[in-house]
C-alpha cells in the first residue's frame, strides 16, 4: 500500500510539472502572436490583446498627432520637475 501512494504522490508533482511547462508554452504563445517576446502582458502591433479570460478585443489607436501631444506634455511636465529639484 506504501508504493501505491508513493507512486500517487509521484504522479501528482508530474501533474504539477506539466501545468507550470503548459502555462510557460501558453505564454510564449500568447507573446508570439503579440509580437513581442518580452512582455506577453503588453500587446504588440497585432490590433487585439487577450485577457486572462481569453477575451479577445481591438485595441484603440492614437494619431500621430495625439501621440505628440502626449509626448510633449509629459516632456514639459518632467522639465518642470527638474527646474523645481534645481532650486
Amino acid at each position: 500500500m506504501a508504493a501505491f501512494g508513493g507512486l500517487v504522490s509521484a504522479l501528482r508533482r508530474a501533474e504539477q510539472q506539466l501545468e507550470r511547462q503548459l502555462h510557460g508554452i501558453r505564454t510564449a504563445i500568447s507573446s508570439l502572436e503579440m509580437g513581442s517576446a518580452v512582455s506577453p502582458a503588453v500587446p504588440g502591433r497585432g490590433g487585439i490583446a487577450l485577457r486572462a479570460g481569453g477575451v479577445v478585443r481591438k485595441r484603440r489607436r492614437l494619431s500621430a498627432a495625439a501621440r505628440k501631444r502626449i509626448s510633449d506634455a509629459q516632456k514639459k511636465r518632467w522639465a518642470k520637475q527638474r527646474g523645481e529639484a534645481k532650486r
